[in-house]
């Protein structure tokens, strides 16, 4: 939002995306195995997965369990916090609208942006649908992993295996998007999103759940595009901005930022929510 330099906003984009998911690697990969390894109920030497990797685990979906999870999430809880406070701490701002500025802003401009800037309409939505599907996916794996193909403690080498698009591959975003433009960059990684589905489909059929090889494959592909496509529209906020202020005449960094979080957060709920239900 700071910056209406295109090459900036991508490499800035990129760099926050592969920092984020190094944080998903501790969240959606490793917590569900830290909390096997820690529930009581059913140990056994498991193999992970991993390079013939066993490890002990237990059934993280009985009550016996409680512990394990209020404990991981305990621990996970006080890195959380503690990271959050080094943030604020050595985070400076370094642009700061003036007095004059802030009392330009008025409340009404959130729906004169919602009505002027269809750019802003059409990507909000889009926020919303990926963050969906996003969290769906990460709602239901658990349940899939446990269920459908019966191999829970395959859970942290396949989500290890989905991460490393997210860490290892932003660095290429900028250039794949030179190449292909912004249409062909989503279109390419929403594709490839697609035939992950598809093959996480085929995976779930009878006599392929013990297929590792598949579940790698189609882990790897469906990550790899969602991540894409989901991580480098944050590049698209501040064209949105750009002409929202060519429209209006007023950067409303803040307001258009707000409503992109705003659809975000719908997209978050519905897609954490729909499984549950």
């Amino acid at each position: 939002s700071l910056t209406r330099d295109p090459e900036s906003i991508d490499k800035l984009t990129s760099t926050r995306m592969m920092l984020a998911n190094s944080a998903n690697l501790l969240v959606y990969t490793l917590f569900p195995m830290f909390v096997q390894m820690a529930s009581p109920k059913d140990r056994s030497l498991k193999d992970t997965g991993f390079f013939g990797i066993e490890l002990n685990l237990g059934n993280y979906t009985d009550p016996s369990a409680n512990y394990a999870w209020f404990g991981v999430y305990s621990v996970y809880m006080l890195i959380g916090a503690v990271a959050l406070f080094i943030c604020y701490k050595f985070t400076k701002e370094r642009v700061v609208a003036t007095a004059e500025q802030t009392a330009n802003v008025k409340t009404t401009d959130l729906f004169l942006e919602l009505k002027h800037n269809r750019p802003l309409v059409i990507l909000g939505l889009f926020f919303m649908l990926a963050f969906t599907f996003m969290f769906f996916m990460n709602t239901v794996n658990g349940f899939f992993n446990q269920y459908v193909v019966g191999h829970s403690e395959w859970m942290g080498a396949v989500g290890l295996v989905a991460s490393i698009p997210g860490i290892a591959f932003p660095i290429f975003w900028p250039k794949l998007k030179k190449i292909f433009g912004k249409k062909g960059f989503f279109h390419i990684f929403l594709a490839m999103f697609i035939v992950g589905e598809l093959l996480t489909y085929v995976w779930s059929r009878e006599g392929m759940h013990d297929a590792l090889w598949l579940a790698y494959i189609a882990t790897f592909i469906k990550q790899w595009g969602l991540t894409s496509a989901t991580g480098f529209m944050w590049a698209l906020v501040p064209e949105v901005i750009a002409y929202g202020e060519l429209k209006s005449g007023k950067r409303n960094a803040a307001i258009i930022n707000a409503i992109m979080g705003l659809f975000f957060k719908i997209g978050f709920t519905i897609g954490g929510a729909i499984p549950l239900w």
